[in-house]
């Protein structure tokens, strides 16, 4: 058998119409699945060796090709193989993954297993028409990732960012929240064996109540937290009891005790590095490309399984309502085996909550759920009547297939065309890959249909170190886990910038603790406390520098920083920055203040096409100030910091450095400020990403991932639109032709016998029960000249105008399906080339949208000393090291 198939676009080719009577193949009758109906979701039941894997597999390599993103759970380790295809398909391709077990059952050396393997491979692929081009199209289609949660082998995935306060904030999303944290929490406590029910067991009550409290005060949990506060909750009362009367302290510290037992293992470090549970980064890469990424969790016990299943299911719902509704596929989650996920009533797992929520509401977002499962007994029926699509193989028992049926029957509403009995006959003479596919869209199923030959190499599970050597180049690439939070770090030179000026970093934060200092020295102490200004004698004043303060218009403000280090630390700072021991010091604890320039703004930027708003704040710190009214400002840019680490009087007494003439009079301070609100206009830009084909923007901040999954949608709908309006138009040209066919082929039989007759009848027009199983959604149908020509050939007349009409009709059978088909290949290359039409265009602000929150100068604190006999200046301020460390200064950091 050579089966030709047509590459139909958003219709996935799982292989071909069954004979229900004999069991054999039918040549030329491929069948196609409109991806669409899987937003409806789908389930695949059948037992070990029924081809039930293979299935699953097809069914992603044909999304995958159709650039649908897919996030797969692997309780088993098989559907890592789809990492497993082989454009070349020699036996040096397949050498390092076959399975040694076969090898030695087939009394084989690898290499001679190997080359069995891939002639094998290779006659498979050739007999369903699979091509090396269309394998190289999938290997391309998609990025291919295995994460392995608590272990190593493949790509980490943390479980820290499940546990954040939710970015969309608490307001408004009580319901949605709840839900999740339910769900949570649910997973959690399984996790160290407590089986408790929302709303029914105090441990569950407990450790909703804390998330809840956190999450509604935007404060994100770590595991850690999550413990303490158990012991110590952040509430008094759990409803109008008391907290220690419903679950009194002892109680609570033992299931702090089992919560601490999940971190105190070596293990737990597995489980919160890697990169977070993000689901649009699991479906994209930064770049728009679609994803595979197979979350392998054979290796897990069950509580483990339980637990991150949950969270990754709960994870897609949250993403799942950002979205806009689509009838579309979007992306599809697929369940290799759901044993013990979705049981029937009673039973609650976990996992059931979440999945039946994808199951109700997943298909109004383009999200199709795909189940499959070789324990038929262990399944929710009920529940998945919202399962558009069935596919059941080869049963185990006749156990088994009553449940089946059982289930089938329950599931089935008053609308639905499923006749149970015809199931129940085809059950029994089912062979191996063969299925009963049952389809609500469609309305000639069910139908029966062997599959065709997956381009992955079906290998079984991959062993640790396969998977480790696949993922090897993806591991290298992830990004580094931060120990703390950035602010917590010391600063590195380039953050530090040579503004001599080193600020909080976010002005949006002010509580935000100040950023530590630079490495070797000691975090500085808290401000002395200041002491009234008083002059120093005049005689006394360094070079530079003056006892009186500048006297400067009041239109100008001035700023002191924060005078943080004793003379005595200030010293020890400077052995650490030069390696040097100060073998003789002299100091009076003279301070100094050096004048810079001390700006920073907002600026408000908006973006009319998406209804976007952005606020971003430039600061600019100047260490000598300008003696002309312009600057390259781009010098000068600093991090934004807090206004309120400013004083606004001197520390102490002090001397003071010189202001330029043209600043400190005239309207040179006001020529400056000007300049740089110019400079702002024409440099502070942000960029949106435009699709002009889709007339679609991204909004500002929006990174291109994510814009990239909206256009994807977006011209995946435009797509299907055009496709099913074309697709109409071909199938009534083929109808007719088909129509002429039939009448043609009558007026032929009045002259024939009547047994032969009835015998081309059956084969051409009679035979529904053959042919109805091929016939599905209009530019599906693309094999009829075929079976015309071959009723032709079986003609034994082979003389008559009639015979000759019914050839010309087949040529022009097959020369529509093949316009149509390139008519339809046109339209998904079209829309496909759309995506590549993405520019970035900058979006700058109104000079009203530019506002200062400051403009002045800023005093900077330094001690006058004398180390080893030269004259320093010493930072009296964290934010003086910069200046102080800049090569540029003179040796010994004297400044005079």
């Amino acid at each position: 058998m050579d089966m030709h198939f047509v590459d139909a676009p958003n219709n996935f080719y799982l292989g071909a119409a069954v004979n229900p009577e004999t069991g054999e193949v039918i040549a030329d009758a491929p069948v196609y699945y409109d991806a669409r109906d899987l937003t409806t979701h789908g389930v695949i039941l059948g037992m070990t060796g029924s081809g039930k894997t293979g299935l699953g597999v097809t069914l992603l390599e044909e999304a995958l090709l159709d650039g649908i993103p897919t996030i797969i759970i692997d309780p088993k380790g098989d559907i890592t193989n789809l990492l497993l295809a082989f454009p070349d398909l020699t036996p040096e391709n397949f050498q390092p993954w076959v399975n040694p077990e076969d090898a030695t059952r087939a009394n084989h050396t690898i290499e001679e297993q190997s080359r069995v393997v891939a002639a094998r491979w290779q006659e498979g692929l050739k007999q369903w028409g699979i091509t090396n081009e269309r394998i190289q199209e999938y290997r391309r289609s998609s990025r291919y990732s295995i994460y392995t949660p608590g272990s190593e082998a493949g790509l980490p995935i943390s479980i820290l960012q499940s546990f954040a306060a939710p970015q969309e904030g608490w307001v408004g999303n009580e319901e949605m929240l709840r839900e999740r944290i339910s769900g949570m929490v649910s997973a959690l406590l399984a996790l160290v064996g407590v089986n408790a029910q929302p709303v029914e067991d105090r441990e569950h009550i407990l450790l909703s109540n804390i998330f809840e409290y956190n999450w509604r005060n935007g404060v994100d949990l770590s595991i850690e937290q999550l413990i303490l506060q158990v012991q110590r909750p952040p509430f008094a009362k759990l409803g109008v009891f008391e907290i220690d009367t419903l679950f009194p302290e002892k109680d609570r510290f033992k299931l702090a005790q089992r919560l601490n037992n999940i971190i105190a293992t070596p293990s737990f470090q597995n489980w919160i590095q890697g990169e977070p549970l993000h689901i649009p980064s699991m479906l994209y890469t930064p770049d728009g490309q679609p994803r595979a990424t197979i979350f392998y969790v054979a290796h897990l016990n069950d509580a483990e399984r339980q637990f991150i299943i949950t969270l990754i299911l709960q994870s897609v719902l949250s993403w799942m309502r950002t979205l806009s509704g689509s009838t579309s596929l979007r992306a599809v989650v697929y369940i290799d085996e759901v044993f013990g996920m979705f049981p029937p009533y009673p039973r609650n797992p976990p996992t059931k909550e979440p999945m039946l929520r994808l199951l109700k509401q997943a298909r109004a977002f383009g999200i199709g759920m795909l189940l499959a499962t070789q324990n038929p007994t262990d399944l929710d029926y009920k529940s998945l009547s919202n399962a558009g699509t069935w596919f059941i193989g080869k049963l185990q028992t006749d156990n088994d297939k009553a449940r089946v049926l059982e289930g089938l029957d329950s599931a089935r509403d008053a609308t639905s065309a499923l006749d149970i009995r015809t199931v129940d006959s085809a059950l029994g003479r089912l062979n191996q890959r063969q299925f009963i596919m049952h389809d609500i869209h469609e309305p000639n199923t069910p139908i029966l249909m062997q599959t065709r030959w997956t381009m992955s190499f079906l290998r079984g599970p991959l062993t640790r170190d396969q998977i480790s050597k696949l993922m090897a180049n993806q591991r290298t690439a992830l990004p580094k886990v931060e120990p703390m939070p950035a602010y917590l770090a010391p600063p590195t030179r380039a953050e530090m910038g040579n503004s001599g000026f080193e600020a909080t970093p976010d002005y949006r934060a002010p509580s935000m603790s100040p950023p530590s200092m630079g490495v070797g020295t000691a975090p500085p102490p808290p401000p002395m406390p200041s002491v009234p200004a008083a002059k120093p004698a005049a005689e006394e004043a360094p070079p530079g520098f003056s006892p009186v303060e500048p006297s400067l218009p009041r239109t100008i403000q001035q700023y002191y920083l924060p005078t943080e280090y004793a003379v005595e630390q200030s010293i020890k700072n400077w052995e650490s920055w030069t390696g040097q021991g100060a073998l003789n010091v002299q100091t009076n604890k003279r301070l100094l203040y050096r004048p810079s320039l001390l700006t920073q703004t907002q600026i408000r930027f908006s973006h009319t096409q998406t209804n976007t708003m952005e606020t971003l704040w430039y600061a600019f710190v100047v260490p000598n100030l300008p003696r002309l009214a312009y600057l390259e400002w781009s010098e000068y840019q600093a991090e934004p910091f807090d206004p309120h680490t400013l004083d606004p009087n001197p520390f102490a007494s002090a001397f003071y450095g010189d202001v330029p003439q043209t600043l400190s009079s005239g309207s040179g301070f006001k020529d400056l400020q000007d300049n740089l609100v110019d400079w702002l206009y024409t440099n502070a830009k942000l960029s949106v990403f435009y699709n002009p084909s889709l007339k679609l923007y991204s909004g500002i901040n929006e990174d291109k991932r994510d814009f990239m999954a909206r256009a994807q949608a977006a011209a995946r709908e435009g797509r299907d639109a055009e496709l099913e309006k074309n697709a109409a138009a071909y199938d009534k040209k083929i109808q007719r032709l088909e129509d002429k066919a039939q009448t043609k082929s009558l007026r032929l039989d009045s002259v024939r016998n009547e047994s032969e007759a009835r015998k081309r009848e059956e084969l051409l027009a009679g035979g529904e029960t053959v042919w109805r199983l091929m016939k599905g959604r209009s530019y599906q149908t693309l094999s009829r000249a075929g079976r015309l020509r071959r009723f032709t050939a079986q003609s034994e007349d082979r003389v008559g105008i009639y015979e000759q009409e019914l050839m010309d009709i087949a040529d022009q059978l097959e020369a529509t399906e093949q316009e149509m088909q390139e008519a339809l290949q046109g339209i998904d290359d079209k829309w496909r080339k759309t995506l590549q039409d993405v520019q970035e265009m900058p979006i700058t602000p109104y000079k009203k949208d530019i506002s200062f929150i400051l403009f002045g100068i800023g005093w900077v604190p330094y001690w006058d000393v004398s180390i080893n006999g030269a004259p320093v200046i010493l930072p009296a301020s964290s934010s003086g090291i910069s200046q102080a460390q800049d090569p540029s200064l003179p040796s010994g950091m004297s400044y005079y």
